[in-house]
């Protein structure tokens, strides 16, 4: 979280008394809150009964005669497998972290109360449909059945722990909007465009534009193929210049920053770690006639996993109860988020569209800000911040202008909240940075994914699509009848022509969006002419409007060797079968490795046994295997050039991470040696690249020797890269045994950053400890939908040392993926227990 949570000293020593006497009655405490999963249960609200039958991996699958009855169902089996981390995610999106983990978590809230995530879910959850509003109160009576057959030490061990450091708030019962609330969260976390613009600001005072320019490397779009060839965004246009920011911006951009930084680590990882792979291979090429379509998202790894797996099935399917859909959800929303129906398939990825912007405010110490031509008074409101274990809760006064809420108020300690910063100048007049942000307008997401979850062909699929407003995601498509295709939905800025990767001003003409794109002018594909598309974060459209569509998109390694190995794989007429189009999610080839091995390689070493780590890579067959030892040596040296390059320059939250942006940056350096970045601006010498990686190639054989072993023999990048999956909120408590009852260590990877097999890890942390991963993979073969596969980065289950909390875990780790069954005989041919929801009398 943005700060660890961390209990208190006397909470601790506790604790440490408790947890070690939980030998006595650990089965009793530790079981309490595993569900049931066989017999009957009266679940109040039910109009018939529903089966929930569970397989192997404890995945359930719903069957009832109503589509109301389906998501009460959902609600109550989400609840009986992931209640703690539902309870956390709304405390998270309504920022009341402080209610549940105390003072640590104050500045957490204070940013979400400043941004409003909650306030938006509400006014949105008047705008959805009849149905909408129907299927999510049908979801919210579902959990709150189950919270009301259970004390709150039976809904989660976590809950027990807590409990053990003080008193404890009973869990609320669940609303709709708390449902609502955590599209904004996955908004926030799958966009990057307010940390572009205060990095490219920031790394503009510092280093000037030209340099700055050198640090944000253009994809080679004619290399690295985008995701549609022909443009179809409405008009072309020239990018005019950036404004330059004015003087005395840069503290209220600084605070901005820290308001920004504080929320990536609470929802789960850093958003430059975020990424997903997706691709889809028409019936031509492949074995069965019909479409193959895949699908793993990048998101941080953690316990339990983002994704609940669940399969929604009407008995009968009709016009009256048309649901019948398979996939991954998320706990506490309803329906299927990516998966399958009866006729359709759909994957996600991030497009790193251009949804936000920062925009530096004037404003006056009468709380009026400028507009130009006038002065218009500020919205303020105070919110109340509640805190574990005192009685008065903290007021908050959250300003905003008309652009969005003023992020720079938010002060780290909460000192004079509202009005924080350097006092102002003389004349009245003080910067501030607000966010607009198309995820802090109300819309209709939540029908466009239950829209989607029904839909039967491609009309369908992108009439549900238009309803989406905020993420913007890339989705492909396939369906039975051999159609595949591609859609990027959601609420796109139209800027008029302003360019976004800089901070606008807000005094000046058109620094308000003029609107939003029209969907029908968003790009679009429906079977394209070579029977395959790829989606892996690479720019969508490959012409000059590609930049003012996008923020960062990725450089395109992993998508062009997606396409090029299904390329490969159907060259000459031949077909693609389901075991070739699995192994592809487990490729590891490094394309970027080609332009950075070569000069490393040849630069003379410093001493004798940098030679062997130099032979080694020389060797190296350029693919990230947990078992290479170029793989090992290549990612050592990768850290140690990173940080002599960049480290004397840039401050420690500007410097470099794994990402394909600083590999591109690497990538053109390498091709000019004299180049300044190579420099230590520290010393009075003028160093050139080969000096710096002489030095980087010494102090990577000192590294690994520290790190594996002297012996090249025995390096293996798998002993760095090793799996650890930590829980979510106590996983980080500071307190060994509680750590141990909720975090789980895992083997050695495959896979690093930037490659197919993304297990991404970050320079920033010291290690190379995977911080995000897929998160989930997803194999659907629309010729038999039961020969499908699938598989979740650890289990349905958030209950620690219950049967299915890390059960694919392992599968995932190795490489391999379970049978994704979807229809009623190979559902109910597999079930393990069947549990059987009934209505009252």
């Amino acid at each position: 979280m943005s700060r660890a949570i961390r209990l208190t000293l006397f909470g601790a020593f506790v604790l440490l008394l408790l947890v070690g006497a939980l030998s006595s009655f650990a089965v009793v405490r530790v079981r309490a809150p595993f569900p049931q999963t066989d017999g009957e249960v009266v679940v109040p609200g039910l109009r018939a009964p529903v089966e929930v039958v569970r397989d192997e991996a404890g995945v359930p699958h719903l069957y009832g005669d109503n589509v109301e009855d389906l998501h009460a169902a959902q609600g109550y089996v989400q609840a009986q497998d992931r209640f703690f981390e539902m309870d956390v995610r709304r405390h998270i999106t309504a920022g009341r972290l402080s209610e549940l983990f105390g003072e640590s978590q104050l500045e957490t809230d204070a940013v979400v109360r400043t941004l409003g995530w909650r306030r938006v879910a509400e006014q949105e959850l008047a705008m959805l449909s009849t149905d909408a509003r129907r299927q999510l109160q049908a979801h919210a009576a579902g959990v709150n059945a189950y919270l009301s057959s259970r004390s709150r030490e039976e809904l989660a061990l976590e809950y027990t722990v807590l409990g053990l450091t003080g008193p404890l708030p009973t869990p609320e019962p669940w609303q709709p909007v708390d449902s609502l609330s955590w599209l904004k969260a996955m908004a926030w976390q799958l966009s990057d465009g307010r940390t572009e613009e205060l990095e490219r600001a920031r790394l503009t005072a510092l280093v000037g534009p030209e340099r700055t320019a050198e640090l944000y490397p253009a994809a080679d779009l004619e290399t690295h193929r985008p995701v549609l060839t022909r443009e179809t965004t409405g008009e072309d246009g020239l990018v005019p210049a950036a404004a330059a920011l004015p003087a005395g911006a840069e503290d209220a951009l600084a605070r901005a920053g820290a308001a920004v930084a504080t929320l990536p680590a609470v929802l789960g990882g850093d958003s430059g770690a975020i990424g997903s792979n997706a691709w889809v291979l028409s019936g031509e090429h492949t074995d069965s006639g019909v479409p193959l379509l895949a699908n793993d998202p990048h998101l941080a790894v953690s316990v339990p996993s983002v994704f609940h797996q669940i399969g929604l099935h009407c008995r009968t399917v009709d016009e009256r109860c048309p649901l019948d859909v398979s996939g991954f959800s998320f706990a506490g929303v309803p329906g299927v988020v990516i998966g399958h129906n009866q006729s359709i398939a759909w994957g996600f990825t991030t497009p790193y569209v251009d949804t936000e912007d920062l925009v530096v405010e004037r404003v006056r110490a009468d709380g009026t800000v400028d507009r130009g031509d006038r002065w218009e008074p500020l919205q303020t409101r105070t919110e109340l911040l509640r805190v574990r274990g005192e009685e008065e809760p903290r007021p908050l006064v959250v300003r905003s202008s008309e652009l969005g809420p003023l992020l720079s108020d938010v002060d780290a300690d909460l000192a004079e909240a509202g009005r924080t910063g350097a006092p102002p100048p003389e004349d009245g007049v003080e910067h501030a940075v607000a966010l607009q942000s198309t995820a802090l307008r109300p819309g209709r997401s939540m029908d466009a994914l239950l829209q989607l979850n029904t839909a039967q062909d491609f009309d369908q699929f992108r009439s549900a699509l238009s309803l989406l407003g905020a993420p913007s995601q890339n989705v492909l498509y396939a369906d039975v009848a051999g159609t595949i295709g591609y859609q990027l939905p959601g609420a796109v800025p139209d800027r008029g022509g302003r360019p976004g990767h800089l901070p606008a001003l807000g005094w000046e003409p058109g620094a308000a969006w003029r609107g939003l794109v029209p969907f029908e002018q968003l790009p679009w594909s429906r079977n394209p002419s070579d029977g395959m598309l790829v989606s892996a974060n690479q720019a969508v459209i490959g012409t000059d409007r590609a930049e003012d569509l996008h923020t960062q998109p990725a450089q395109g390694w992993r998508s062009q060797q997606l396409r090029d190995r299904l390329a490969e794989l159907s060259a000459g007429g031949e077909t693609v079968s389901p075991d070739e189009a699995e192994a592809l999610f487990y490729d590891t080839r490094v394309r970027y490795a080609d332009a950075l091995v070569p000069p490393l390689v040849q630069v003379a070493p410093l001493e004798p046994w940098v030679a062997d780590g130099q032979r080694v890579l020389e060797r190296w067959d350029r693919r990230a295997e947990a078992d290479s030892a170029g793989a090992a040596w290549f990612h050592v040296v990768l850290r140690e050039v990173l940080r002599l390059t960049f480290a004397d320059e840039l401050p420690p939250d500007l410097q470099p991470d794994a990402g394909g942006r600083w590999m591109a940056v690497l990538a053109e350096l390498v091709d000019d040696p004299d180049n300044p970045w190579w420099d230590d601006v520290r010393t009075p010498e003028v160093e050139r690249r080969d000096d710096v990686l002489a030095q980087a190639n010494l102090a990577a054989r000192k590294q690994i020797t520290a790190l594996i072993s002297r012996d090249p023999a025995r390096w293996e990048w798998g002993r760095l890269h090793r799996l650890e999956l930590q829980h979510q909120t106590l996983g980080a408590s500071g307190i060994d045994p509680v750590e141990a009852l909720f975090n789980r260590a895992g083997p050695g990877l495959d896979g690093t950053a930037n490659v197919v097999d993304a297990t991404s890890w970050s320079p920033r942390r010291g290690d190379f400890v995977p911080v995000s991963g897929p998160t989930m993979r997803m194999l659907v073969d629309l010729g038999d939908l039961d020969a499908s596969r699938w598989v979740n980065q650890t289990g349905v289950s958030g209950h620690a040392f219950a049967e299915h909390y890390v059960d694919q875990t392992e599968l995932w780790a190795r490489d391999e993926m379970m049978t994704f069954r979807h229809g009623t005989a190979a559902v109910h041919g597999a079930a393990r227990h069947t549990l059987v929801l009934v209505p009252i009398g």
